[in-house]
């Protein structure tokens, strides 16, 4: 029988060992344990389940409408701010009207522009007449009464030439003073001669006077709407219905 050879019987157990696994020790002829197997790969973790968004809540209407709203732009916002100032400023430099007087001075004030200013100037100055502003007709009239008389009667009664007024005063009629007293109502009359007094020339009295009158008249205590007679007046009569005004005793 022939003898099969010992390197040949080597490879053969190499080659059974290589088939099952196992790596032959070709250094001491014994056979070792194959290396151990490579380990399985570790299997991929499972995707998470998806959740679903909770729907949102309904967004009340007029929560909604203040988002929507435009907002103011800054540069607008500023000058709103700004407005309050401008118009205090804008005010400051308006005029403000004259106050209006009422009364028998507003009488006066409205038959002086229309009768009077043409000849003694529009605030009393003079022109062709004699100047009243300036305390010009207090001077020549010292009294209330006897200036209301010298409108009511006019230059006729004591003609041209001769002195009127105060006679100190050396006043003398010259170009002629029309007389009013049947054309111009007595509140007429009497309101043009305190206006003359009280606002042209300062008169206190006279603008306290004319206070007076006003609240007779609103009392229903004075009637100014008859005429002054000028052919009968007198300037005692005068001078007793002013009395009675300024003392209460109408």
């Amino acid at each position: 029988m022939t003898e099969i050879p010992e390197h040949l019987l080597k490879r053969a157990q190499a080659a059974k060992a290589k088939a099952a696994g196992e790596e032959a020790d070709t250094g001491s002829g014994d056979a070792v344990p194959a290396a151990a197997s490579t380990p399985a790969a570790p299997a991929a973790p499972s995707a998470p389940t998806p959740v679903a968004d909770a729907a949102p809540a309904p967004v009340a209407p007029y929560v909604a409408a203040a988002h929507a709203r435009r907002k103011i732009p800054w540069w607008a916002a500023g000058t709103l701010m700004l407005l309050p100032i401008w118009a205090i400023a804008y005010v400051g430099t308006l005029e403000r009207p004259p106050e209006q007087t009422t009364g028998v001075l507003a009488t006066g004030s409205h038959v002086f522009e229309a009768r009077c200013a043409s000849c003694h100037g529009a605030t009393g100055g003079g022109g062709s007449g004699y100047a009243l502003a300036d305390g010009e007709v207090l001077a020549t009239f010292p009294t209330a009464a006897a200036h209301i008389l010298w409108v009511a009667t006019g230059s006729d009664v004591v003609g041209l030439g001769n002195p009127y007024g105060d006679q100190a005063r050396g006043r003398i009629v010259e170009g002629g003073m029309p007389a009013w007293g049947d054309v111009l109502t007595v509140e007429e009359i009497i309101g043009v001669v305190l206006h003359e007094r009280a606002r042209l020339s300062g008169s206190t009295d006279d603008a306290d006077l004319a206070q007076a009158i006003d609240d007779a008249v609103h009392l229903g205590e004075l009637d100014l709407q008859g005429h002054l007679d000028p052919t009968t007046v007198t300037v005692d009569e005068i001078q007793e219905l002013l009395d009675s005004v300024a003392d209460g005793g109408h």
